[in-house]
């Protein structure tokens, strides 16, 4: 990489019976190094592309640490955003060959401090040793400089782009480094400018964007097993999954929106699924706007509908667990995997630009109310069958099918044949009957002819599944 042309002209010649403490100080000798030495602690300087490096190298036994801090401390306001980085930096550094590289961020009581540190503890002593412990310095120093050093400054400092903090180090020089460390980040310059909500709006907010990330970037395990843990009090881990798969851009966003979850204050619920609510269709526009939105535009300028509309228009609802259909008409149906089976969950009207709830994610239909069941038509039903149509419940099989002149038929299960009790043997086959009501909706979801034992609507308009 460049930084090591000091490890140059080695001499191969071993002794025959080496010691670790041996080899460490013929390394030091190759590369005209002199180190500060006390005991069995070294201590040197190793210079990077943007500051000089303080090292530490020490060994007991056959073991040997390098360990590097970062010369940039973190506030601790902004410790819990920078670790996304630090950890996405560790996620992809080499864990093989014979020794462990990794970078952490740890408590150093009034700051947080980042350290690159490297571990072998298994040292085999032969003439190719003060090779390996040259390699265990270089890869210590590699994880912590170049673009690294770079994005790990603008995680500390909350810039938007790694090239700011690349012009800002390319002095090198002590007084520099103080004079950056010293500045006013960008993560504080955001209080100025944000409006006046609570950490969980935020945090809704946030955790929004994460699932947006995911479900557009990664693969539909990864989106399904990280939906669980967003709404765990583990929702970090969550966030992590998005942040290493999103771009710089997106990393940015991700930071500064953890930043106002720490320092803001409020902890309701519903504030937390009011962010979330309206994070959907902030991002649809501008992702930023995260940040700044107080949410109030859209509470006043457009309907309820409007605002499910767009949610609904987002990536994460045409993948599993969703699917959207096309009903014909300008008109779609968004299925949801309840249950290890699709259920219809909304309509979409396009031509609008609204959606209606179909049924809630507990399986009632939002539909329904009593006046839309004609009743008569259920007499003599079996009584299981009778309560589950009064409780509106659409828990089996059913289906809305196309639309014609404006107006879909629904198709609701009462009951199910046995073969839906079947186990995959063939076995728990029940000689239960098949009870379906059938009746239409309008484009907003309204009940335009009742429910009712046989398909009239249907037969007339020739609709087919």
């Amino acid at each position: 990489m460049g930084i090591f042309d000091f490890f140059k002209n080695k001499g191969k010649d071993t002794q025959k019976e080496l010691t670790l403490e041996d080899c460490i100080i013929k390394m030091f000798a190759s590369a005209d190094i002199e180190p500060h030495r006390e005991g069995d602690e070294f201590s040197f300087k190793v210079q990077g592309k943007y500051c000089v490096f303080n090292v530490t190298l020490s060994y007991e036994a056959n073991r040997i640490i390098v360990c590097i801090p970062f010369p940039i401390p973190v506030n601790r306001k902004v410790a819990k955003s920078s670790m996304y980085e630090v950890k996405r930096i560790d996620s992809f550094v080499q864990k093989g060959d014979s020794f462990y590289t990794t970078v952490c961020q740890i408590d150093k009581d009034k700051e947080y401090q980042i350290r690159a540190a490297t571990l072998n503890f298994s040292v085999s002593l032969t003439e190719d040793t003060p090779d390996i412990i040259q390699k265990m310095v270089t890869r210590t120093v590699d994880v912590i400089d170049g673009d690294n050093f770079a994005s790990l400054a603008a995680a500390i400092f909350g810039c938007k782009s790694c090239d700011k903090t690349k012009t800002g180090w390319q002095n090198k020089s002590t007084g520099n480094i103080k004079m950056l460390v010293q500045q006013k980040d960008d993560y504080h310059k955001l209080l100025d400018n944000v409006p006046n909500l609570s950490s969980a709006r935020y945090r809704g907010r946030l955790i929004a964007y994460a699932t947006y990330i995911i479900n557009y970037k990664s693969d539909k395990e990864v989106a399904e097993r990280s939906a669980k843990e967003s709404s765990s009090n583990y929702y970090d881990r969550f966030i992590q999954e998005a942040y290493n798969i999103a771009n710089e851009e997106e990393r940015d966003l991700i930071r500064k929106l953890r930043f106002l979850v720490e320092k803001k204050y409020g902890t309701k619920n519903e504030d937390f699924v009011m962010g979330q609510k309206e994070a959907t269709e902030i991002i649809c526009g501008n992702p930023w706007n995260l940040l700044y939105q107080d949410g109030n535009t859209y509470d006043t300028d457009i309907s309820e509908e409007e605002k499910l509309y767009k949610r609904l228009c987002a990536p994460q609802y045409k993948d599993r667990p969703y699917e959207q259909r096309d009903l014909g008409e300008g008109m779609t149906l968004v299925n949801q995997v309840i249950g290890e089976y699709w259920k219809p969950s909304y309509l979409l009207d396009n031509e609008a630009k609204c959606a209606y709830e179909f049924m809630s994610i507990d399986e009632v239909l939002q539909i329904v109310t009593d006046e839309d069941i004609d009743w008569d038509s259920l007499k003599g039903l079996p009584q299981d069958a009778f309560e589950r149509a009064k409780a509106h419940s659409f828990h089996f099989p059913g289906h809305v099918y196309q639309y014609k002149n404006g107006v879909a038929e629904v198709e609701w299960q009462l009951n199910p044949d046995g073969m839906y009790y079947r186990d995959e043997d063939g076995f728990g086959m029940t000689d239960d009957e098949e009870i379906n009501l059938y009746g239409a909706i309008d484009r907003k979801g309204k009940v335009v002819k009742k429910f009712s034992k046989r398909s009239i609507f249907r037969l007339d308009t020739n609709l087919n599944i």
